[in-house]
């Protein structure tokens, strides 16, 4: 669009330097002035109306990305507690206690390495992370390499988990 706009206004500058001694002069310089800015902001507009249809466009095809391993979403019960732990493809996790206690937070994945974190506001160690890798074999799952200050959900992590049927 700036090719157009300066091919335009050039064009225009040529006529208004050809006219520039009279009355007539003036008066196409100012035209010339308003075409050329009425130009620029229409090209503007449009590029910017294409930007957004586009990225609307992508967007919607593209759906919610799917952050979490597949062979993790689902629902794990813990082996020795009997806690309930599920994974969501959007991130977000929860954990039930046999106590009633439902925990909610984040999870982020980069490879077998999580980092949990609960939300704001949990009873145990909100916004806190804490980072496993995890061990997936069938319906079986492990964490290894904890790096936790959080005791509560290093001990609950620590524990074998088996995969609930969906």
């Amino acid at each position: 669009m700036p090719r157009l706009f300066t091919f335009i206004c050039a064009r225009v500058d040529t006529q208004v330097f050809a006219a520039q001694s009279s009355q007539e002069g003036t008066q196409l310089c100012l035209r010339c002035a308003k075409i050329c800015d009425s130009v620029a902001v229409r090209a503007i507009g449009i590029v910017a109306f294409i930007g957004f249809v586009l990225c609307i466009s992508v967007s919607c095809a593209s759906g919610p990305k799917i952050i979490v391993p597949e062979s993790v979403i689902g629902r794990w019960r813990g082996v020795e507690s009997g806690s309930l732990l599920e994974f969501t493809e959007t991130g977000i996790f929860v954990v039930e206690s046999k106590d009633g206690i439902t925990l909610l937070g984040r999870c982020t994945f980069q490879e077998t390495r999580v980092t949990l974190r609960y939300q704001l506001g949990a009873a145990v160690c909100p916004e806190e992370p804490g980072q496993y890798t995890l061990e997936v074999e069938g319906s079986n799952m492990r964490t290894a390499d904890p790096s936790d200050s959080c005791f509560d959900r290093r001990t609950m992590m620590a524990q074998a988990w088996m995969r609930e049927a969906r």
